[in-house]
């Protein structure tokens, strides 16, 4: 490590956040067929809409990744998506693949 450096007491989290991404506004999107070919998605969720960012998530890339799982792969899916769910601050539950039994 450098002279003079240290690490900052305490946890730290989000602060400071919204000031940063009010000074630089990127819109949601992704490169499309490579690099700095930057595509906004309308459809596609911001940093205010955690909910919507929460189900693209789990529909799109979970579901992408996964498309029919089966067995314990499934089972450890589900188990996992709500874990992840709980952490959402209450958003509406997305099931990709039906509610568990």
């Amino acid at each position: 490590m450098p002279d003079g450096f240290f690490r900052p007491n305490g946890s730290r989290g989000a602060d400071g956040f919204d000031e940063l991404a009010a000074a630089h506004p990127i819109g949601p999107g992704s490169n499309v067929g490579g690099i700095n070919n930057y595509v906004l998605d309308p459809d596609s969720a911001n940093l205010d809409q955690f909910c919507l960012m929460y189900a693209n998530f789990v529909n799109r890339t979970i579901k992408g990744l996964y498309p029919e799982p089966t067995g314990v792969l499934l089972k450890a899916l589900n188990q996992n998506l709500d874990f992840f769910h709980s952490a959402s601050g209450g958003c509406p539950q997305v099931f990709p693949y039906g509610k568990p039994q």
